[in-house]
């Protein structure tokens, strides 16, 4: 009701949704991933002037290339997403969402191709992540950026045809693995996720997901008798469908997958400094958990 409230011209009021913890601190509003803060400056520049979150009039006249945006995809996730949770009070830049990835502030430059984003990525304080561990990676993150990012792009856009998300993240993985790396789990699905979400016929949307720390503890609450949560992906993706059809299928499963990380944060009431301060130094609680 949240998200139709605010994203989709419905009309519900405080009382209709009847939680202070969702109405009023944003990270807890929305069912579809695409929909979610970490999702507002893809959605701006892919939609424009449908973003409904309105930031996408700062984007339109951009025009970026599909294998730059899915590139620029994959950077922003390895980046952080632009996290920080500081909510959106005035422009969307620096917020939750958008953070200080320095590509956005090259778009805002007219700056859209890839070899130019590489060229001009700075020294240090390329991303801000507070809130976010970014990968650990033998010489650095910059360096890696600058020297393997593209060629593992250019491996994961040759693969994708039709690709389920796992699929996916186990090509990247594969490829990372090869080169001495660790396993970009986190960053190769929310990836392979934003595929899915802007490239269909590339990656399908109705897909089998791997599962992150929380959406793990999520479904061990939900279904505390289930073995293999978060080990087995059969097992771990019948449950994401029957909480899908359970809430009316309005979402994949990688939005419910997104959805069961933020019921943890909502269980523990969680708010960041920003968002009380947002909200009058008031910090509100969930009407379920007492």
């Amino acid at each position: 009701m949240n998200q139709e409230r605010l994203y989709q011209g419905y009309t519900w009021t405080k009382e209709d949704i009847d939680d202070d913890l969702i109405y009023n601190v944003p990270i807890y509003d929305v069912v579809n991933r695409k929909y979610a803060a970490f999702s507002s400056l893809l959605e701006a520049i892919k939609k424009k002037d449908d973003d409904p979150k309105e930031n996408g009039k700062y984007f339109n006249d951009h025009e970026i290339s599909d294998i730059d945006f899915m590139y620029m995809c994959y950077l922003f996730r390895l980046c952080g997403s632009g996290i920080n949770y500081k909510p959106k009070e005035s422009v969307p830049f620096y917020t939750h969402g958008f953070g200080n990835f320095w590509i956005v502030d090259l778009l805002r430059l007219r700056i859209f191709d890839k070899e130019r984003w590489l060229e001009n990525i700075p020294a240090k304080k390329y991303s801000d992540n507070k809130g976010y561990l970014l990968p650990m990676i033998p010489g650095g993150l910059r360096d890696f950026i600058l020297n393997e990012s593209l060629t593992l792009f250019y491996w994961m856009h040759s693969c994708m045809d039709n690709l389920e998300i796992f699929e996916l993240v186990d090509l990247g993985n594969d490829y990372l693995q090869q080169l001495g790396y660790k396993r970009q789990n986190f960053v190769l699905t929310a990836f392979a996720m934003d595929m899915a979400e802007y490239y269909p016929n590339k990656v399908k949307r109705d897909s089998k997901v791997y599962i992150g720390t929380n959406a793990k503890k999520c479904l061990k609450e939900i279904y505390p008798n289930v073995k293999g949560i978060g080990s087995n992906l059969n097992v771990t993706n019948d449950l994401l469908d029957q909480l899908c059809n359970l809430t009316g299928d309005f979402s994949y499963k990688y939005d419910m997958e997104d959805v069961a990380c933020d019921f943890i944060r909502y269980k523990n009431n969680f708010q960041s400094p920003h968002h009380i301060r947002m909200n009058n130094g008031i910090k509100y609680y969930n009407n379920v958990f007492k």
